[in-house]
């Protein structure tokens, strides 16, 4: 992953190529557009599909992020990048996406278990103080990036979630089959 000169953090200008001209946003690394999109305008995107389709809009954004997730691992894999390093590969398109700080908590997802603990993240940003765990586009983005880069299958389970009151989310990652 890129990284910049203060606090290793990632530097916008080496990770994305902005052409205000025609309104475009590449990634330098593989030249894919990106859309870029607020937390708020986010935020009302689960409101609408939660009013419209009430307890099917769960299974909406977790597909929507699983398919997503198996693109970027699809991706991922034309780089040749070997499985063993899916975890680093998902961590950098997390910071680099905005979904917020991932950390390998315990586990090894190229070994079949592991848990990821998410920092400041940004599906449930703008959620209110929840019963529930509301990460369905996380746990299907870590579900597609690793059934796509390892191989096989992987039941996705949201465990913590900041919306419910938790101090960060937390995602176990189990191979099945």
């Amino acid at each position: 992953m890129f990284r910049g000169k203060k606090r290793d953090e990632p530097v916008k200008d080496e990770i994305y190529d902005v052409d205000l001209e025609h309104g475009a946003v590449t990634r330098k690394i593989d030249g894919s557009r990106v859309m870029m999109m607020g937390s708020h305008g986010w935020a009302t995107i689960e409101k609408e599909l939660e009013s419209t389709f009430i307890t099917g809009a769960a299974v909406i954004m977790q597909r929507v992020g699983y398919s997503y997730g198996r693109a970027m691992g699809r991706a991922a894999r034309n780089q040749q990048l070997p499985p063993e390093q899916t975890f680093e590969q998902m961590q950098a398109l997390a910071g680099e996406s905005g979904w917020g700080s991932f950390t390998l908590s315990s586990g090894d997802l190229y070994g079949g278990v592991a848990r990821i603990t998410v920092r400041d993240c940004f599906f449930c940003l703008h959620a209110p103080e929840s019963s529930e765990r509301v990460c369905y586009v996380l746990a299907g983005l870590i579900g597609g990036i690793s059934d796509e880069m390892i191989g096989s299958t992987h039941r996705v389970t949201e465990e913590k979630c900041i919306a419910k009151g938790d101090a960060v989310c937390e995602i176990l990652v189990e191979r099945v089959g």
